[in-house]
């Protein structure tokens, strides 16, 4: 078979089956789509169809066909992120900015500290679920980072399935997942620092935080400004306008990659300081092909990677232990801090439940500290599948707080296509 056949085939499977099957057992109103996505990859792959008919899951995806997904796979999440970053209206949420920062902070902190203790009882209780040579307190730390996790990218996918996109709640949400992902991706850069020895000295610390503070400020008080002044130009066509856009993204994304930030919120800060008056176009322009068609070979890309052993010893009580601490930890942080600065027991409690969505950003984590041995593989399988129940429990809780949301939908920002 030629390598396009393959690719084909493969794009079949990945575009039409999720949403097919979730339609067929009309699985809409229990599960995002995204967790049929993911679920679907992991049975595609050395999880599932590679255990059950080898030869055809090398035949169906040969190892040279997967780096070609995951390239698709990243550009994806590229445009994704981008995407995400517009539907954010600051101007609807001025006035916030101290409110959201102590949630943030709050859904951050709580889950991260749940999640560490927990990573010192499995040392404690499962010792053979610690990576050879590992350090307790990396193991901890690790465990506790997977459980601070707020994935932005299906968080967004999510608000659009339940039509909270322009809804107060849904942009809370989503400023919400930004600076949980901004100080996760600082924290994990600085912890990582830390377990490669070789960079962790002050000096290198100081050089990083200084670049971190320029791009900020080159962002804002440069790009920002200009992208606004080009906007007030009446003769900028749509191309022009995506152009701009995308090669800002492009290179806010490299930019953040550089400083280990990772891509994912440098293309977001992009998107969220595209002007207003070219919203409208980049949504129409862009959001159809990339929901439809780019984000599916991310999701299940990612879950073709994974391979998850169900006879490890101690992997149920491990990843019970872990799901529960992260659940609770994100679920109570943010809605006991969002109570605390004046918001509802309703709102509190959705934007709680909203925020415990993992999804494949918690997949990029745990890979990410499986590849610099913080955690082994059991660890690595666990805590896969705390991020698919999860993200699964997600859309169940936002249904037990209270019924749809009823708040008028954000001024100016139209309707996105879902």
């Amino acid at each position: 078979m030629s390598d396009i056949f393959i690719f084909l085939a493969q794009a079949f499977f990945i575009i039409a089956l999720p949403p097919a099957l979730t339609s067929l057992l009309r699985l809409h109103s229990m599960v995002p789509l995204v967790v049929m996505q993911i679920f679907l990859g992991i049975l595609m792959g050395p999880s599932g169809l590679g255990r059950l008919a080898p030869e055809l899951y090398a035949g169906l995806f040969p190892p040279g066909s997967l780096t070609f997904l995951s390239h698709v796979s990243s550009l994806a999440l590229f445009f994704f992120a981008v995407l995400t970053g517009v539907h954010l209206d600051a101007g609807f949420l001025k006035g916030s900015g101290r409110k959201l920062g102590m949630i943030s902070m709050a859904s951050m902190v709580v889950p991260l500290l749940l999640g560490a203790l927990a990573g010192v009882a499995v040392c404690a209780l499962y010792p053979f679920a610690m990576p050879e040579n590992g350090s307790v307190l990396e193991f901890a730390i690790g465990v506790g980072i997977c459980c601070g996790v707020t994935a932005l990218p299906v968080l967004a996918a999510m608000l659009r399935e339940l039509d909270l996109t322009h809804q107060r709640l849904g942009q809370f949400a989503l400023a919400l997942a930004a600076g949980n992902d901004g100080m996760l991706w600082i924290l994990l850069a600085v912890f990582l620092s830390f377990v490669h020895a070789e960079g962790a000295n002050a000096g290198n610390l100081l050089l990083m935080a200084t670049l971190i503070a320029a791009y900020v400020a080159l962002v804002f008080l440069v790009v920002r400004p200009v992208l606004a002044a080009v906007a007030r130009r009446p003769a900028v066509s749509d191309g022009a306008k995506i152009i701009a856009v995308c090669g800002t993204a492009m290179t806010s994304a490299a930019a953040t990659e550089y400083l280990g930030l990772h891509f994912l919120l440098g293309a977001f800060i992009a998107g969220a300081i595209v002007p207003a008056a070219w919203r409208k176009t980049l949504l129409a322009q862009l959001q159809p092909i990339t929901v439809n068609v780019l984000i599916p070979f991310f999701f299940i890309s990612t879950g073709l990677k994974v391979l998850v052993d169900f006879h490890a010893a101690g992997f149920a009580e491990i990843t019970a232990l872990v799901t529960a601490c992260a659940i609770v930890g994100k679920v109570v942080g943010t809605s006991v801090a969002a109570r605390l600065t004046g918001e509802s027991w309703s709102f509190s409690l959705k934007l709680g439940s909203l925020a415990q969505a993992k999804g494949l950003m918690e997949l990029v984590v745990a890979t990410i500290l499986l590849d610099a041995h913080v955690v082994s593989r059991t660890m690595f399988a666990a805590l896969i599948l705390m991020a698919l129940v999860s993200t699964a429990l997600t859309l169940p809780f936002m249904r037990l707080t209270s019924n749809r949301s009823t708040e008028p939908s954000t001024p100016g920002v139209p309707a996105s296509a879902s």
